[in-house]
């Protein structure tokens, strides 16, 4: 505007110069008091003081003074010059079309009226007069002249006020939407409750051009609510004493602050804040919002409808951020929690099964020392409980040692170690191992192993264990006079180790579970073990770098196969 304002201040020089050339055409008379010439140079001398003037003094810096002063400066000149006939009216549009930049359609029509006053009564003064009608049918000519540049002016800059006031709500829009993308990317990208707390408010201060924002959180046992984050202020007013009890669910306006009475206003008040607002923030499931994000600026009457839909929509997304955010900050916790209490157990599993080595070591060294020495001296009742309670020490002794392992493994703490291994010794001990229990259940096992294979790099006490797991759980399942077979197979890039068996089979929604911790398929069946040794092979396999599963259907038996891989071979 202030440009414009100095291009309507430039173009009084054509004003006069239009003057001039207008006064050429006029050879009248009548009515003049002075020259046109003589008046021109007078004029000119005006306009230069005003440009001198301009900086100055402050009010030669408003177009409208300069305006109503050059309607003056014309109508003399006029009276002077001619009254109806005076090539000085031409000052007159361009006091018009200048004051359509600066008033609205209204106000330029009624200033033209007033001109049109001002011209028709210094004609009257005239010694020309207006009384015939020549000199009234011009004068009533240039009056409507005045009135149609006016009209069209006026109807021209509201116009191009609109249009300007339309694309600068899209650019404020096309700014916000921006902002808005940005502040939901900052939100969607982190999960920490403060930084989100603090992002809103900062955002929310830019966004709506705002001089202070907060944001109120309520507590989790009830409605109180607290301060959690805050932008362009220090301390913040006692919510308490802003009125906001039972105001929580819908938003409020407060255009003017100093005519509320309330503590927390004041304080804003004394920051220099003239009006407040704030939306709640909404959770769907909720009965009470979850907050209040606020605002406020140091002029009254400061936020339309457009700024509370803004800030209604920051409301949603900042109730749906906290959210996320206390929902990882919950979850976060739980796994600390887990992680916590499942390092007490392993570390109770590991205290225990050391404690549980010594004296089953002892148990199981008394009973075979019975055993031997009691030979032929007791009684076959007292015989057969020895060999129960060497069974059961077996037994107990496989559980300790497989929660030691687990215990290591998960811990990262068993260490291999490899060496050159021909896998077809590692298979046939393993076997021969176990062969006592398959002759007691009348099982027969057969041996599938090439005539020649390479060794491979492995921890053999390891794979013998894997291997020592599969058959027992093979030995287990597979029927009585049933059929295990063990093969060895070369293949390019791996050996394949398979135990397989004719037992029930096991489901397919089973298949992967087995290999976890603690699971033991239910069958209605009374099965021993507690779930470790398909876990704890699965586990040695892959500290090798190989991998294990098992193929089954239901009445056809259950295949278990591991790979090793040929890179670690010699």
């Amino acid at each position: 505007m202030e440009r414009i304002d100095s291009i309507i201040l430039g173009l009084r020089w054509l004003a006069l110069a239009l003057v001039f050339v207008l006064s050429l055409f006029d050879h009248s008379l009548e009515g003049v008091l002075m020259p046109t010439l003589y008046v021109i140079p007078a004029v000119a001398g005006y306009n230069l003081l005003v440009f001198s003037l301009r900086y100055p003094l402050t009010w030669f810096r408003r177009l409208l003074n300069v305006l109503a002063l050059d309607t003056i400066v014309a109508t003399l000149a006029i009276y002077l010059t001619g009254g109806f006939h005076s090539s000085f009216f031409i000052i007159y549009f361009f006091a018009i079309i200048g004051a359509a930049f600066h008033l609205s359609m209204v106000s330029t029509i009624l200033v033209a009226l007033i001109i049109g006053v001002i011209y028709v009564a210094a004609c009257f003064v005239n010694p020309a007069g207006v009384w015939n009608p020549y000199a009234a049918y011009m004068l009533s000519a240039k009056v409507a002249l005045l009135l149609i540049v006016a009209l069209l002016c006026a109807l021209l800059l509201e116009q191009l006020r609109r249009e300007h006031q339309e694309i600068e709500r899209e650019k404020a829009l096309t700014a916000r939407l921006s902002a808005l993308n940005e502040l939901f990317q900052r939100l969607s990208a982190s999960l920490d409750l403060d930084y989100i707390l603090q992002t809103v408010t900062d955002f929310s201060r830019q966004l709506l051009d705002a001089d202070v924002t907060f944001l109120f959180l309520r507590g989790d046992g009830g409605n109180d609510l607290h301060l959690a984050a805050a932008s362009g202020i220090k301390g913040h007013p006692p919510i308490a004493n802003l009125g906001i009890d039972g105001k929580l669910n819908r938003p409020l306006v407060i255009g003017d602050l100093s005519q509320r009475s309330e503590p927390g206003y004041s304080f804003l008040a004394r920051k220099g804040i003239a009006s407040f607002a704030w939306v709640p923030l909404p959770l769907a499931g909720e009965a009470e919002p979850i907050g209040l994000l606020c605002v406020g600026r140091r002029q009254p009457n400061a936020f339309g409808e457009e700024d509370m839909a803004l800030l209604s929509s920051l409301g949603r997304e900042t109730a749906l951020a906290i959210r996320n955010a206390r929902l990882y900050e919950e979850e976060r916790r739980q796994v600390k929690q887990l992680q916590t209490l499942e390092k007490m157990r392993d570390g109770f599993v590991s205290a225990v099964s050391h404690e549980l080595s010594t004296p089953l070591t002892c148990i199981k060294a008394s009973v075979e020392l019975l055993q031997e020495t009691g030979a032929g001296a007791i009684s076959d009742t007292q015989e057969e409980l020895l060999r129960t309670i060497a069974h059961h020490t077996d037994r107990l002794e496989t559980l300790v040692t497989e929660l030691l392992d687990v215990t290591k493994l998960e811990a990262g703490q068993l260490a291999l170690s490899p060496q050159p291994t021909d896998l077809r010794v590692i298979v046939k001990r393993a076997v021969e191992a176990l062969s006592p229990l398959f002759e007691g259940k009348g099982q027969t096992i057969g041996l599938n192993l090439p005539s020649k294979i390479g060794s491979v790099m492995v921890d053999r006490r390891r794979i013998e264990q894997v291997l020592t797991n599969l058959l027992s759980n093979a030995h287990k399942f597979a029927p009585k006079g049933g059929h295990i077979e063990v093969t060895l197979v070369e293949r390019d890039d791996y050996l394949e180790v398979s135990v397989n068996d004719d037992g029930p089979g096991i489901p397919p929604s089973e298949q992967e579970r087995i290999f976890e911790k603690f699971y033991v398929i239910d069958d209605g069946r009374d099965r021993t073990g507690v779930g470790l040794g398909l876990y704890i092979a699965r586990r040695l396999v892959e500290l090798h770098g190989g991998h294990i599963w098992v193929e089954s259907k239901l009445g056809e038996g259950s295949t278990f196969r591991f790979t090793l891989p040929k890179g670690a071979q010699t």
